[in-house]
């Protein structure tokens, strides 16, 4: 229950999360000053910032405050432009939490105890200085015994059993919003905590990190200048997670005289490409490809080795049976894995897959769809993919929504390419799909924050790429050997089997048809979505007319009996006047409640 004792303390902070940094509206469109907590929340609708950007930037620092769970809320809120205005999602994309460093002797523990021995028989050398420190866990150089220098990333003490109740609470509180406010008919409150949950509990289980490292690795071997550092198996635990580690530059902080010396632009254009393949290719992408987990790799310094490079290096006649999986992936990521890159050449590393997103087959060809009709700058296409993958109710508005994504769409089309990034686009088409009541899949606003995130990326290794062009020429290759593998003879032969079965059926369908006629019983269901809310309004304006004829009866009697009873007409005259004042509030209040459930 969302006002159980235990769960007020979180309430308060919540309300006062959307009522002191400038979302009172919002706040009050969601519901949350509906509930019976919320006079808990001190100082709420203060307006104490100067601009929605001061606002923007103290609800950050206040998620950071409140602990994991609310970071990871932030972060998730960052893909939902649905949700919140434009200058709190652009501040929600530099949410990262940064908390005191775990103590020596904590790190220590939890690694021996993980991995079954002292420290000093694990590594060659351990560094005690933290290089990172969150609220979820702590990060540590090493270096093994066989000279590898790894980072080993340890769990705190404790935050499962916090976790629990924070996304207990998050739970009764998406189900309380979807079941008593309007904005739960047009968002999926539950779906967006249960976004949170999921998150979390991957981030919580380092194996599971571990599996999306390798993945990548071996998904991305094709890319010869894309480095994945390995994961360093026997080290790693739901609790440790020990990697390979990467000695490079954050493409924030490029040196100027490099860019002499090195293309960037290929570089630009693989990872544009490598990110495009995890999309539509495979399916599983990197949900988060921030600046901060992406590193330049120079030639001359020590670092992980690619794939391709580990496979040119290896000289063994036999190879080894691969014990575990992620060995057995790191096998498969040779084979599969593209000639080495020239020596000379600068890599781009990537780190951090704890928050990743996985696309059905039949949304990967919805998105290369999407991609087309956006590249080709096709409004109503766009808007009948985003249609056909999302959930539409009674007060959907399929015209209103194909008319203003085409206008979206030609606005941005009279604007250079290289201005208009894909993820801003499909942000904006998300946005107009709440307002229209479209309710779309979340792994599509994942999609749209990873598209925009390959933009800033792109742009930081070259300034005048357009990852425009690379998206249109990608999802043009993607499609075109979509069509040729529909026609493909196991292609065919699949539709000719189904064809057989459909005919096979068809004789004994007509004979149900025909026979249903002959006895009169076949009849037509038309399904108009849109006539109850057209009786329910009528049948509000018959009550008003009818109301209003009775209320004027009523004030003609009374102005009647003025003449011969003036104390009865005087209380008939009173009793009019009250109902239409009544009536008149009534109606105000209806109004404006429904002008807010659409708003």
């Amino acid at each position: 229950m969302i006002l159980a004792p235990k769960y007020l303390p979180r309430l308060a902070a919540t309300v006062g999360l959307f009522t002191r940094y400038g979302l009172l509206e919002f706040a009050r469109g969601q519901g949350l000053l509906g509930l019976d907590g919320a006079e808990l929340a001190d100082g709420e609708g203060a307006d104490e910032e100067d601009s929605s950007d001061g606002k923007a930037t103290a609800f950050r620092h206040r998620l950071v405050e409140l602990g994991p769970a609310y970071i990871k809320l932030g972060q998730v809120l960052s893909t939902r432009p649905d949700l919140l205005p434009a200058a709190y999602i652009r501040e929600l994309e530099h949410l990262q939490d940064s908390v005191a460093p775990m103590a020596l002797d904590e790190v220590e523990r939890c690694i021996e105890d993980e991995l079954g021995a002292r420290i000093n028989k694990l590594f060659a050398s351990f560094d005690p200085n933290p290089i990172g420190s969150a609220s979820l866990g702590q990060v540590h150089a090493a270096e093994l015994r066989d000279g590898r220098e790894v980072v080993i990333k340890v769990q705190r003490p404790g935050i499962r059993e916090i976790l629990v109740e924070d996304i207990g609470f998050f739970r009764e509180l998406a189900g309380f919003l979807a079941a008593h406010t309007s904005a739960g008919s047009k968002v999926d409150m539950v779906g967006v905590v249960q976004q949170v949950e999921r998150a979390l509990t991957d981030e919580l289980d380092y194996r599971v990190e571990a599996r999306n490292a390798a993945n990548f690795r071996r998904s991305l071997a094709g890319f010869p200048h894309i480095l994945i550092p390995r994961v360093i198996d026997a080290y790693t635990t739901h609790k440790v997670l020990t990697t390979q580690r990467v000695r490079g530059v954050k493409i924030s902080a490029i040196p100027a005289i490099t860019r002499i010396d090195h293309d960037f632009a290929l570089l630009a254009d693989e990872f544009a490409r490598a990110y495009l393949h995890q999309i539509t290719g495979t399916g599983h992408f990197h949900a988060d490809p921030h600046p901060g987990n992406i590193f330049i790799v120079f030639p001359g310094r020590e670092n992980p080795l690619t794939p391709g490079e580990e496979r040119a290096g290896d000289r063994r006649e036999e190879e080894r049976p691969a014990a575990t999986t992620l060995i057995k992936t790191e096998v498969e990521a040779r084979k599969e894995a593209a000639a080495s890159a020239d020596p000379e050449a600068v890599k781009l590393a990537l780190i951090d897959f704890g928050m990743t997103a996985h696309l059905t087959e039949s949304m990967r060809d919805s998105v290369v769809r999407l991609l087309l009709a956006m590249a080709e700058n096709q409004g109503d296409e766009a808007a009948d993919v985003l249609i056909h993958m999302g959930e539409h109710g009674e007060m959907f508005d399929r015209t209103a929504y194909v008319r203003d994504v085409s206008a979206l769409i030609a606005k941005h089309a009279d604007e250079a390419v290289a201005d208009v990034p894909a993820g801003i686009v499909l942000f904006e088409m998300i946005g107009i799909g709440y307002r229209e009541g479209l309710k779309l899949p979340a792994e599509l606003t994942l999609l749209a924050k990873a598209l925009f995130s390959l933009d800033a990326v792109t742009r930081a290794l070259d300034p005048n790429f357009n990852p425009s062009e690379t998206i249109r020429e990608y999802a043009s290759n993607i499609a075109n050997e979509r069509a040729k593998r529909d026609l493909s003879p196991r292609r065919l032969f699949q539709i000719a089997a189904s064809t057989s079965d459909l005919l096979g059926a068809l004789p004994r369908r007509l004979d149900t048809i025909t026979e249903r006629m002959a006895r009169n019983d076949f009849a037509f269901r038309v399904d108009t979505p849109q006539l109850p809310m057209l009786l329910k309004g009528m049948e509000k304006i018959a009550n008003r007319i009818f109301t209003g004829l009775v209320l004027a009866g009523l004030l003609i009697a009374s102005s009647t009996l003025l003449q011969y009873w003036r104390r009865l007409g005087v209380i008939c005259m009173v009793i009019a006047a009250g109902l239409g004042l009544y009536m008149i509030v009534n109606i105000l209040i209806n109004d404006r409640r429904n002008a807010g459930g659409k708003g």
